[in-house]
């Protein structure tokens, strides 16, 4: 059996299931005309031309191609649609048109009878429905392709809402993630763009990512995260967790409910001010990329309620997203080289945020960079369109081959996604100038004279404490050689990497002694200088 396929894994060859599955995929493929990436995969064994799969619905103009790309991952069900909207958070791997279509994938599918819930959650739970909750709405909230979502009442009297994974979804995404994953790999060796992209990293990352919207368990501690950062701050609400009635395939939530964030005439009814909720909303969304590190990372208008007060509140915690503090200061030195006009810098805060790939012409990379400084030459922060930099930054990205970090990827779709709400709310709002307090903060604690020299002083300690040991480490190597009890190999293919790594080291002794002794000077110099001024005015009062 392993012979009729050698290319697919021999466990993908032998189940009757995975075949099944290659036929939809290829089949789908073709009926959208990429027959030709079916080819070049080296699929066409899958095809099933008997079943007349050329057809598909017509229309007086011409399909693009990217709406033939929305069109597969909408045919192929659950989780190709979960992919599809990962990879619209990927601009800096697809061009705009692209991107457009994926945002347009609706992750809504026809309900799953109550009878099919009912005994999910009481498999979920092993209680029955009519212990733990005294009501339970058989009306779905919400049908999407890997969760459906009913209200209910808690014994207790507590309303709250419970999203329940539709019954068989695990399995069949399972499927599906393990032949995207083959299907890398075919393609990093049968495509010729895989010189550029690297096929099985990026489904590695969609697999992480899809795999985490499946684990109810991890969306309900997301919840808890949220909730533990924004304690006591009474512009936003996050819903309690019931753990108790919380599993891998059920969670339940408290009940939030309010207007939705861009509903401006009913907020407008309520006496609620469209534009103070824009504020509230951008600068809830800046203090999690930019404080916490670990930020909501789908602010859709569905996931998002004002609720009496003009507080917000925040549901749908499957997709977060993280930055630590480096990548904060590295976005902040971006911005900062952008309107200093600083190509070079551009290109280092690129590198020093993980962009990765080769660059074959960096002299077109460099005028490109020249260009895009010129659109924002001698503009203030009002004047500035965040999505517009962040647009051309994941330009540059992909026409030069370039892939950005995952992280950093759904950031940026994120913060765009986020200035459009705003915007509908207040056409006025200037995201910019609510982000500049932000990334100020940012780089007084990571970039300023005071921030270097304290890392300066703590590297200049950590190396203080290594050549303490040292003395007592070498005499230990050195016994050792003289028992002919150590052997020491060398390989030269790592050899290069060790130069360059001692070589790092040693700048940073360098710099951190550099550092060290200047603080030192400066302390030693500022008594004598204070002492001299006090002089100078002593002299010139008693003229």
């Amino acid at each position: 059996m392993a012979s009729i396929l050698p290319q697919i894994g021999i466990r993908l060859a032998v189940s009757r299931h995975y075949r099944k599955r290659y036929r939809q995929i290829v089949s789908t493929l073709l009926r959208h005309g990429f027959g030709f990436l079916v080819t070049q995969l080296g699929l066409t064994r899958f095809v099933p031309f008997h079943l007349g799969i050329l057809g598909h619905p017509r229309r007086a103009e011409p399909y693009t191609q990217a709406e033939h790309v929305r069109m597969v991952f909408e045919e192929l069900g659950t989780t190709f649609i979960k992919v599809g909207q990962i990879l619209s958070t990927r601009v800096d791997l697809l061009p705009p048109e692209y991107i457009r279509e994926l945002e347009k994938l609706l992750d809504q599918v026809p309900p799953v009878s109550i009878s099919l819930i009912r005994q999910q959650v009481e498999a979920e739970l092993h209680k029955s429905i009519d212990e733990v909750f005294a009501y339970f709405n058989p009306q779905s909230l919400a049908s999407a392709s890997i969760g459906q979502v009913h209200a209910a009442e808690l014994k207790t009297g507590e309303g709250v809402v419970v999203k329940v994974k539709r019954p068989g979804v695990q399995e069949q995404v399972m499927v599906d993630v393990d032949i995207i994953n083959e299907l890398a790999r075919l393609a990093s060796r049968r495509l010729p763009a895989a010189r550029n992209i690297d096929f099985q990293g990026i489904a590695s990352e969609f697999t992480q990512t899809l795999l985490a919207e499946l684990d109810y368990v991890q969306e309900g501690r997301n919840a808890d995260h949220f909730r533990e950062n924004f304690e006591g701050d009474e512009r936003v609400y996050i819903p309690r967790v019931y753990w108790d009635y919380t599993t891998d395939g059920v969670i339940t939530l408290e009940r939030v409910t309010g207007l939705r964030i861009n509903d401006i005439l009913a907020l407008e009814k309520t006496g609620t001010d469209p534009k103070m909720v824009a504020k509230r909303s951008a600068d809830i969304l800046l203090e999690q990329v930019f404080e916490h590190g670990f930020f909501h990372a789908d602010p859709h208008p569905a996931n998002f309620f004002v609720m009496e007060g003009g507080v917000i509140g925040v549901v749908d915690f499957g997709m977060v997203g993280y930055i630590d503090q480096e990548t904060k200061a590295n976005l902040v030195e971006l911005f900062i080289s952008i309107f200093a006009q600083d190509p070079d810098g551009i290109i280092d805060a690129y590198i020093d945020l993980g962009v990765a790939g080769h660059v074959e012409h960096f002299g077109a990379l460099r005028n490109e960079i020249n260009n895009m400084i010129m659109r924002y030459y001698g503009l203030s922060l009002r004047q500035v369109n965040v999505r517009s930099v962040l647009n051309d930054v994941s330009s540059l990205v992909r026409r030069h081959n370039l892939r950005m970090p995952s992280n950093l990827a759904l950031l940026i779709k994120t913060v765009s996604m986020e200035e459009s709400l705003v915007l509908q709310l207040n056409p006025d709002f200037k995201f910019a100038e609510a982000m500049a307090p932000f990334a100020r903060r940012v780089w007084e604690e990571t970039r300023s004279p005071f921030a270097v020299a304290r890392r300066g002083l703590m590297a200049l300690t950590e190396y203080a404490d290594v050549a303490s040991r040292a003395p007592r480490q070498i005499r230990r190597i050195l016994g050792q050689l003289t028992r002919g009890e150590l052997t020491v190999v060398t390989q030269q293919p790592r050899l290069d990497e060790e130069f360059i790594r001692i070589s790092s080291m040693v700048n940073r002794l360098i710099a951190g002694i550099l550092t060290a002794a200047i603080l030192t000077a400066v302390s030693l110099l500022l008594p004598f200088l204070a002492s001299r001024i006090s002089r100078l005015r002593r002299g010139q009062s008693g003229e």
